[in-house]
Parts: structure tokens; sequence; C-alpha cells
């Protein structure tokens, strides 16, 4: 089966190496890429594809033999990212106690941190470090509204001195983990509170600078909305819950200057009454609209269990093998066997030329050519016929395949020269991803194999998984 699991775990130059496939390992912590304003990089300059899944209450609510077992999992679905509330307000059984009952602060929030509690989340920090796992962490998750869900009430009555101190001690603590991205706010507007988070921010930003950071606000904005030129935000990400969140992608993808750009949240598995099309359209239409990836949620895996009343389910173990899972590792596996770090969004139809549908509806099919015209990647939401200009291939002769984005399986369709167009059907009805490579390269059916995104193209190099 293939898996993501660790081979070896050892230092370079100070910073951890750690597996994040087989056969492609990331140094961390992750950077901003040097010649590509769009991409994040590990220490070595390989871009990093963002393959989250939503686990909020994963310090808060669960013992570490028990977070050890979801980060296990996690990681043989291909995971490589996941995102965790650092302190809980609402999310868990017992909040602010974690598993153990230790609480965060032993007394005022923020000045008073308890050893005991913080000891727990560096443990379960390790533990997702170990599996070349990246924790984009929450240190002052505010909540939905600015209400009782997270900590925006206990930021309104702390002093700027308070919230400066705080940013220090979360700074000074997890600075050296290098499996870490910041994401500040959570969940709402914070502008009613916007100058205690600067302050914090700015605590942080004194003791830590090595770390990637974003933002998460209200829904159906992105990190920047409210911190439009701050420095300290270096990623960009989406937050919607539209029937076609692609056209706020391009929103990102278009912005100036250029910022990586992922999707945050949307409709999670068991919530929003969501479809697995639907969620399999969320991972795909950000990536092809230029993003580095996006973050799955199920219910209840992204509380643990905690109440039944998110969702009426507590059994998260359960949902581990959970069909939204699955579909999460089969994108992960197209993308990482393609140059997907070289794909440009096809927004003016050059390549896609027909059958994508209406700009704005919910079958919108986004489509996306390697720079060098080695691959062509298109989502389509529902069966259609669909007329790709070949000619934009480099190769005189491209292979065409169609993958199921349900099973991950591939069926070739044929070779066919790259002197004209080519009116291509998917095999059955549902939703499909049409790939079409220069037959040139040799590359192995889409989803198989692991593509070397540091090698030169043309030629193109590819390590294939046993």
């Amino acid at each position: 089966m293939w898996s993501r699991g660790i081979l070896g775990v050892g230092l370079v130059a100070g910073m951890t190496l750690l597996l994040a496939a087989p056969g492609h390992t990331y140094v961390y912590p992750l950077k901003l890429a040097t010649d590509n304003p769009r991409l994040i990089v590990d220490q070595d300059g390989r871009p990093f594809f963002w393959s989250g899944d939503a686990g909020w209450s994963l310090i808060a609510q669960l013992s570490q033999a028990d977070a050890e077992a979801y980060l296990d999992d996690r990681q043989q679905k291909g995971f490589d990212l996941v995102m965790v509330n650092l302190i809980e307000h609402a999310f868990s059984s017992n909040p602010p106690a974690d598993h153990d009952g230790d609480l965060p602060f032993t007394g005022a929030p923020f000045t008073t941190p308890n050893e005991a509690y913080f000891a727990h989340a560096d443990a379960v920090i390790a533990a997702a470090a170990q599996r070349g796992i990246v924790i984009m962490l929450y240190p002052l998750y505010l909540g939905y509204g600015c209400g009782s869900e997270g900590w925006c009430a206990e930021v309104q009555a702390a002093s700027l001195a308070s919230m400066r101190a705080w940013g220090r001690y979360v700074g000074q603590r997890y600075g050296d983990d290098n499996n870490i991205v910041w994401c500040i706010g959570g969940d709402t507007d914070p502008t009613p509170v916007k100058a205690k988070v600067q302050e914090f921010v700015a605590g942080l930003r004194e003791v830590d600078t090595r770390h990637l950071m974003t933002a998460h606000n209200a829904s159906e904005t992105f990190a920047v909305t409210p911190w439009p030129n701050e420095s300290w935000l270096t990623i960009n990400d989406v937050y919607s819950y539209s029937s076609s969140l692609y056209t706020s992608a391009r929103t990102a993808y278009d912005r100036s200057p250029a910022m990586p750009f992922f999707l945050i949240e949307s409709a999670y598995e068991n919530e929003h009454s969501s479809t697995p099309q639907q969620l399999r359209a969320q991972a795909y239409w950000p990536v092809l609209s230029g993003g580095i990836g996006h973050v799955f949620g199920n219910c209840p895996i992204w509380h643990f269990g905690s109440s039944a009343g998110w969702c009426g389910s507590t059994d998260w173990q359960g949902q581990l093998d959970g069909p939204g899972s699955a579909s999460m590792m089969y994108v992960q596996r197209l993308f990482l066997s393609r140059p997907w770090s070289r794909l440009v969004p096809d927004f003016d139809h050059l390549a896609l030329t027909a059958g994508y549908g209406s700009w704005g509806s919910s079958t919108y099919a986004t489509a996306a050519l390697a720079a060098d015209g080695g691959t062509l990647v298109a989502y389509l939401p529902s069966r259609r016929q669909v007329t790709v200009d070949l000619s934009k291939i480099s190769g005189a002769e491209a292979r065409c395949w169609w993958y199921n984005p349900a099973n991950g399986s591939a069926t070739e369709v044929g070779i066919f020269a790259t002197l004209g167009t080519q009116q291509l059907t998917p095999p059955a009805n549902g939703d499909w991803v049409l790939v079409v490579d220069d037959a040139s390269r040799a590359l192995p059916p889409p989803g198989q194999g692991v593509f070397d995104p540091l090698s030169p193209s043309p030629p193109a190099k590819l390590r294939v998984q046993q």
C-alpha cells in the first residue's frame, strides 16, 4: 500500500530531516520560495504541497497515545499538515483543560502558563514532527463572531503588555520546533481586538522570525483581508463556503503582489450537507487556480468526539477511513505524481478550449498547464465532453488519461499528435480529472510515483514507488 512512512529522522544544519513521501523528503522549517512568489518550499528548495487536515482539538482532547494513533493514520494517508488549536476554548470535553485535566493557565489567561499543559502540547507537536507532519498552530483562536467559541473575550480583557508577553512565551516555547506554521486569529474578523492581536504578534516576532505565518478570519474573506500590509503575513488563504470557491481562489491568485495561498476552510465532511464530490472539488479547485493546496475537515474528527452536538457523532476513529479522507489521499497522489508546482491556471481557456462550463457555477471545470507544456490537469465536476488544444503540450505527442478522483484509478485514453484540438469524454458519470502529458516524458499513470520537482525540465525525472 502507498504510504508516507518515515524512513529516517536526522539533523541537517540544525534542522530536522523529515520524510514526506517515499523518496521525497522535506527539510523543515518551511520558507517562501526565492524564485517564485507563489510557492512555499523546504530548506532544500523543494516545493511543499499543502495537504492539510483539520485536527482542531488534537492537543486539548486526546491522550498522547490517541494523538499518535491519529497522526499515524494521517501520515499513512498522505496528509503533511494538521491545523490545531494550542489552547482550546469550546471544542473539547472539558475546555480549556486537556485530556489529563491540566489547564493551560494557572491564573489569568496568557500570563500564567501551566507547564503540565504545555508539556503535553510539546509532546504532540514532537510526535507530528517524527511523522513528517507540519502543525499549523493557532496560539490565539478568537472564535466565530468573536464569541464564546474562542478566546476573544479574554483577549479584549487582557492588557497590551499581557498579549505581548503571551506572544513571547509562545515564540520562545515553539520557536525551535521546525514543523510549525503559525496561524493568527480564527474564524472571525479580528477588528474588535486587532490592537491586542497585533501586540501578540509583535511579541511572537521578537523571538521567532523563522516560521511562516498566515491568518484565519471570517468566512468569505482571505488572510490578507484585515491584514493587507502586514510584513508578518507570509501566506494568504481562502475561506469560503461558496459552491464556486474557485472564484475566490482566482482573486487570491490575481492579488498583487503575488503570495502563496491555500484553501484554509470550507464545508467539512458530515457537515453543511456536503457531498463527496463537493469535498473533492474543494481540494482540486484551489490547486488548479494557482494555490499550493488545501485543508480537509471531517466531523467528528476535527473535535475528536468531544460532543455529538456538532454532527451527531463522536466516533472519530470510525471516520478515519471515510470516503473524504480517502479522496484527499488520491488528491495528493495525483499532484505529487506530476509537476504540480509548475502548473499555471488556464483562466483564459487556451488549453481547455471548450466544455468547461459557466464561470460561477458548481460544475465549472478548472484547468492548469505546466509552464513548460509538459502536463495539463483539468478537474471536471461532472461528466461532459471537453476540447483540449494539444498544441499547447510541449512534445510531438500527447498521452491522455482519465483519473478517477473517487478511487484513484487511472485509465489511458490514448496518444495523439499535438497538431490541434482533441475532444475527450470521461468513461462514466461522476467527477473526473483529465491529465494530458508530453508522451516523450514517459510519466507513469496519474497517481503513481513521485515526481521530483527539483529535476530539470525537460527531461522529467521520476522516482517510481515500489
